[in-house]
């Protein structure tokens, strides 16, 4: 009797040792997934603002303005802000000369 109590008791603890295991990892799964989905969807904006950055420089005459427009295009959420030497217009950097040239790109945030 004893001894099948002992059992029992031990078959407990580990169902509810095995469940809070199992509901932990599905917790961590979900945290997970939520960044990555986060993650990709900047991602993606990074990309469509700079391909519409890229088209913008295929022009002639490309202006600061131009290239700002076309960042924008992708990403209206925000007014463009500067800080540290950038232009940030979404997730990108924009860094220009004093001829008002694109001189580099960074990805951000």
């Amino acid at each position: 009797m004893k001894k099948s109590v002992i059992i029992i008791i031990l078959l407990i603890f580990s169902l509810v040792g095995t469940n809070a295991w199992w509901a932990y990892r599905l917790l961590d799964a979900g945290v997970s997934f939520t960044y990555q989905g986060e993650s990709l969807e900047e991602n993606q904006q990074a990309l469509g603002q700079t391909l519409e950055i890229i088209k913008a420089l295929t022009l002639s005459n490309v202006t600061r303005e131009k290239i700002v427009a076309a960042a924008q295009k992708s990403w209206c959420a925000t007014e463009p802000f500067e800080k540290e030497g950038y232009l940030w217009v979404g997730r990108l950097g924009l860094r220009f000369n004093k001829d008002n040239q694109l001189v580099e790109v960074v990805k951000g945030f």
